[in-house]
Order: C-alpha cells, then structure tokens, then sequence
C-alpha cells in the first residue's frame, strides 16, 4: 500500500490539459486572481459555476471532467494492481466520490501580488488534508484490524486487509476536517485568448494538487 501514496497526492500534475477559451474582449473582464479561484474550484473541488465567467465551452468542461475522473480512478486501480491488491470497480468509485467530499470541504482565497498589462503573479491560499497520513492510517488500522480475526488463511487475509482499507479510506476522506492553517503558493498568470490563466498549466495543476495534499 506504500506505494499508492505519492501518485494519489501528485495525480493532479497529470490532469491539466490547455484550455480552449472564447476570447470576448481585448482586455479579460475576469481578474487575474478571480481567474485563478475558479481554476481552482474546478480542477480541485470540481465545482464548475465559475468556468462561464471565462468563457470556457461547455464541451471542454465535460472533457476535462471526464478526463480527471478516469485519470485518477485509473490511477486507483493501477496502484492497487502494482500492491497485488484486487479492487472492484464499485470500491473505485466509492474512493473518487469520498475524496471528492473531502476536497469540498476545502477554503480558498486568491491574491493579484502584482499585474502588468500581460502578466500577474497571484497568490492561492488554501487550507488543506495530508492525503499521505490519512492513507498510512487507513492501512495500519486495516491491518490491526484483520490481526484481531487471526486467520490463517493467508489470502483470505490479504482479501479482507484490502476490503478494510478501502473501508477506512473512504470513511477517512468523508470525515476529513481540513487544516485550522493554511498552505499558499504564487504562479505567473498570462493573457492568453484574451483571458487570464496559468502561464504554465502543468505546474499550477502540480502546485495546488500538492498544496491541497498538506505539500
């Protein structure tokens, strides 16, 4: 189960695709900081009120959308196969929808620290879970609890350690209370389609799934 921690906190490196925008104006109607709380809303929370301010079409929404479920719920599945762990497709999607509780539950606040008439730096704070503690606990306390049933069976074990821990992760990312402090990480924002987004995607999408991970 070690080796599910990094790709579960780090997975939103892998999730930003380039955003195709309707420019509507020679100057974005949308701040630099606005911009950057609704990117963050989505692609965090997967909240999707904010995406019409910046004009994004409704079938780039969907795509990415569907492309971030089946990325991480991929991910899940790889890392328990890697384990010689089997999970059923039905537990896939319980651990997506806890963890996506979870991150609801998250605040964030934006700052514009500086602003040219092409770039800005904005500030992105938010509170945050240790995604990696809250794993490690999940799986110690299966194993406590499957040491109780002592049984001999060696993969009958294995099968409920693994059923546990599905069991306690998603109790985990349910209950979840985030962080009484906050995290906070500043990226360059450009003009691009006539609308303020990250200069690079990748390392915005890297940097805040980190930060909301307690990284």
């Amino acid at each position: 189960m070690k080796k599910m921690k990094k790709s579960l906190v780090l997975l939103m490196s892998f999730l930003f695709i380039p955003i195709m925008l309707i420019g509507c104006s020679s100057k974005p109607k949308v701040s630099p900081d606005e911009t950057a709380k609704i990117l963050f809303n989505f692609y965090i929370k997967g909240d999707q009120s904010g995406l019409e301010k910046i004009k994004m079409p409704k079938d780039v929404i969907d795509e990415t959308a569907k492309l971030q479920k089946e990325t991480y719920t991929t991910a899940i599945k790889n890392n328990f196969k890697v384990a010689g762990l089997t999970i059923k497709d039905e537990q896939v999607e319980q651990i997506y929808e806890a963890r996506m509780e979870g991150l609801k539950k998250l605040t964030v606040t934006t700052e514009t620290v500086s602003e040219s008439d092409t770039e800005a730096q904005v500030k992105i704070k938010s509170t945050y879970f240790d995604t990696v503690a809250l794993d490690k606990k999940a799986a110690q306390d299966a194993v406590e609890q499957v040491k109780k049933l002592k049984l001999t069976n060696q993969q009958e074990a294995k099968t409920k350690v693994t059923d546990a821990y599905i069991k306690n992760l998603v109790e985990a990312f349910k209950n979840v209370k985030p962080s009484a402090d906050t995290k906070e990480k500043t990226f360059k924002f450009t003009i691009q389609e006539k609308v303020w987004l990250p200069q690079n995607m990748i390392q915005f999408g890297s940097g805040i799934g980190g930060q909301v991970s307690g990284m």
